[in-house]
């Protein structure tokens, strides 16, 4: 068949077509909420998983430590600033 033959046209346009069918649906089904959803928990999970364990699995006691302490400043900060308006 060469290249001008009507049906190995029709076949390629075929082809293609279905090409980006597929990929469209690709796009849609990552373009979804739920999918950007799912995709945002697992990066964040990782993030936190990667700053709060070293390679080997154990813990990084002092990344652990120093959240904790900024977690405890902001709250006594808040009640401070609470205990004041009141």
């Amino acid at each position: 068949m060469s290249q001008t033959d009507p049906a190995a046209i029709e076949s390629e346009i075929v082809a293609t077509r279905d090409h980006l069918k597929g990929t469209v649906d690709e796009l849609a089904h990552r373009l979804t909420p739920k999918e950007i959803a799912r995709r945002s928990v697992a990066e964040a999970k990782s993030d936190v998983r990667e700053a709060t364990t070293n390679p080997d699995g154990s813990l990084r006691v002092e990344r652990i430590a120093a959240v904790a302490a900024a977690v405890a400043a902001v709250v006594g900060l808040l009640a401070v600033l609470r205990h004041r308006r009141s």
